[in-house]
């Protein structure tokens, strides 16, 4: 008789956890992912976004589960994931702020190599950030770009000026509005070569120099229902992209 409540009450108790898992995963159907531009790694105008979000949405689509990509300018974007409005979102680098907010990815998806981009006929040479102290450097709304850039915003040793888009501060940078503005390479040479008029384009220089080599995750807000536990199918799928080789396909994109 004893064995038989035994064995009653593990039935029990695993039909509880296999319920718990159910709903846990039902829940996770879907994930409500919010992004901005960020040609060429995020373009709404590809036919599957850009190879960044190729990797997400596989990432999940080989845990079995679907998502909607609600394209939104960058600040909504980062602002919406870290509010709970949604899931998650990619294409962010830790700060304090979003540690507090936000679940990392276990891996990287990718790394950023950020650097200014100036006018072609001026001189800008440094060593340090603390050396472009004279000149007016613009921002994009909701970008992060370094712990040290912040700090030296912070202490009124850099001019910055803000916009709402990176295409906006590369037309101010023309204007002679700003000196310096700080972006990642890749996408500097595709936003100067899609957005630009062909009489402009040379008048605009991307250095070579990086002030800041930044991993990038995918992310989930810690306000989300079962948070950790859509990051862990994340990270598991990322995981069968990588083994599969598939991300090196997908990143081999960004070349071409």
């Amino acid at each position: 008789m004893a064995r038989r409540r035994h064995m009653r009450r593990g039935l029990l108790g695993w039909l509880l956890v296999a319920t718990a898992c159910c709903m846990c995963a039902a829940h996770a159907a879907v994930v409500h992912i919010g992004i901005g531009e960020y040609p060429p790694f995020k373009d709404q105008g590809q036919p599957n976004g850009g190879p960044l979000t190729e990797i997400v949405v596989e990432a999940f689509k080989a845990r079995h589960i679907d998502t909607v990509v609600e394209w939104v300018p960058n600040n909504r974007a980062i602002i919406g994931v870290m509010s709970g409005r949604f899931d998650g979102s990619f294409g962010w680098a830790h700060s304090p702020e979003r540690d507090e907010a936000l679940l990392f990815s276990s891996k990287p998806i990718y790394t950023y190599r950020m650097v200014f981009v100036q006018r072609s006929a001026e001189m800008h040479n440094w060593a340090t950030l603390e050396d472009l102290a004279h000149l007016r450097i613009g921002i994009t709304r909701g970008n992060f770009y370094s712990q040290a850039f912040a700090q030296l915003q912070a202490d009124k040793v850099l001019t910055t000026e803000e916009a709402v888009g990176d295409s906006n501060n590369l037309m101010k940078l023309l204007k002679n509005r700003i000196d310096l503005f700080p972006l990642e390479a890749s996408v500097a040479r595709h936003l100067i070569a899609k957005t630009l008029a062909v009489d402009e384009q040379p008048q605009l220089l991307v250095q070579d120099k990086s002030f800041w080599t930044v991993p990038i995750y995918f992310v989930i807000s810690k306000k989300a229902s079962h948070a950790r536990e859509l990051m862990n199918e994340f990270d598991a799928g990322y995981d069968v992209l990588l083994h599969t080789r598939r991300i090196e396909i997908l990143e081999k994109k960004l070349h071409h």
